[in-house]
């Protein structure tokens, strides 16, 4: 993985490729390149004004010659927010994005605000604000009624990320109670700009003790996934430092992975399955795999090396199989010998279980030999039990054994519901 040190901002390339309308098409640069590869500059040159000039018929055609000047603005801006046409409105937005910059960020601004834009549209002007304007967009909006600092710190991360890191450090006191959704913003832009910049700053987080700093990676595992697919991003999250952080990129792959292929899943993490850092995404694995194919799930689980993963899956897999089939589920649980894997798949199907039939999840639950796996699930059981039948329940209770503690907990049962 890349060092700590941060490379040099990107400059103004911060729009992601579908808005940058201005820019020559991919065909035709392929074309201009081949032609370069030739030494055909003439050419080239040719095919570039040409196409910019294809460009700009087009935008005529569409916004009516529309300029930057304030009339321009204002055009533009009622194009993209009230014009009915849905592919207008988005290109005209884009090419709002597109000319945005210092002189006229504030007027934007205002036609978004008069205009009533939606929460994608003030997200998308944010980044792009925070990302050209950085520590002045920032100051410029603590001003206004709506800030939207999470977008805009987001932008700016991803163009100037140490700056971003900078100001993260003199947050005015109102904003302090911010912290941890500004971490959230600046390794969102981290990931927008280089996933090790962004793996490193989370690890940074978390070796300085920042509270739940490691599940800011699921933050870049998403990013991997939508930019690499689930493969390159598996091969990318083993190769994290072993920890929270990597079994919480590993848990986020884990469930794009287990959708797509379950059996590629299983096969992937099965290597890791006695880590505890992997027990997320083993868990994971196992109940997106059990949606579909219960059976082959419990049967990959129950073979794997004991350890915190296998119980967390088989509890997982059980809690879904048991709405499929309960007696194949069940007969395959009277197959187990007494284990602490065992008594985790049989709190799983009774607690799922419950909603059907609460008074056979309460027997199930009984057979779990350790005690307070048992109490928690006889509690959770009894819990539903009580909400169906409250006399039933209290007739149960008075010969179960169970403390005068846990007998308040049942009859007193919280109010989700599952």
């Amino acid at each position: 993985m890349a060092g700590s040190t941060l490379k040099e901002p990107p400059g103004a390339n911060f729009l992601s490729s579908n808005q940058q309308l201005g820019d020559r098409s991919s065909s035709t640069i392929l074309l201009v390149n081949q032609a370069s590869d030739k030494g055909q500059s003439t050419t080239s040159r040719r095919v570039l004004k040409a196409d910019e000039r294809n460009q700009q018929s087009a935008f005529t055609k569409i916004f009516g010659g529309s300029t930057f000047d304030r009339e321009g603005i204002a055009n533009l801006a009622t194009e993209a927010l009230r014009d009915p046409n849905p592919v207008k409105r988005r290109l005209a937005f884009s090419r709002l994005l597109e000319g945005l910059d210092a002189s006229n960020a504030a007027q934007i601004r205002d036609q978004l605000v008069s205009l009533n834009a939606g929460g994608q549209e003030w997200r998308d002007f944010n980044y792009a604000w925070g990302a050209l304007a950085g520590e002045e967009a920032f100051q410029q909006a603590l001003l206004t009624d709506r800030k939207d600092l999470e977008s805009l710190i987001t932008g700016w991360a991803a163009s100037d990320p140490e700056g971003a890191i900078a100001q993260l450090a003199n947050l005015p006191e109102n904003l302090q109670d911010q912290r941890t959704k500004f971490e959230s913003s600046i390794v969102s832009g981290l990931a927008d700009r280089n996933r090790d910049e962004a793996a490193n700053y989370v690890m940074e987080l978390a070796n300085q003790g920042r509270e739940n700093a490691h599940r800011l990676m699921e933050i870049v595992a998403t990013e991997v996934l939508r930019k690499d697919g689930f493969e390159a991003a598996a091969a990318w999250s083993q190769d994290l430092p072993n920890g929270e952080a990597k079994g919480e990129a590993m848990q986020r792959v884990a469930n794009t992975y287990a959708r797509r292929d379950p059996e590629g899943a299983a096969g992937w993490i099965e290597q890791f399955a006695s880590e505890d850092y992997a027990r997320d995404a083993v868990r994971e694995i196992g109940q997106q795999w059990a949606r579909n194919q219960p059976v082959n799930a419990v049967t990959w689980l129950d073979n794997l090396p004991s350890g915190e993963g296998q119980k967390a899956g088989l509890n997982s897999a059980f809690g879904d199989w048991e709405d499929k089939d309960p007696v194949a589920a069940g007969q395959y649980l009277m197959s187990m010998e007494p284990s602490a894997k065992r008594d985790s798949a049989i709190s799983g199907f009774a607690n799922g279980y419950a909603y059907q039939d609460p008074e056979t999840s309460i027997a199930w639950a009984n057979d779990i030999s350790d005690p307070n796996l048992r109490v928690s699930t006889l509690t959770r059981a009894g819990q539903v039990y009580f909400r169906r039948d409250p006399e039933a329940a209290k007739t149960w209770l008075a010969s179960s054994g169970l403390s005068a503690e846990v007998q308040q907990a049942i009859q007193n049962p919280p109010r989700r519901r599952r």
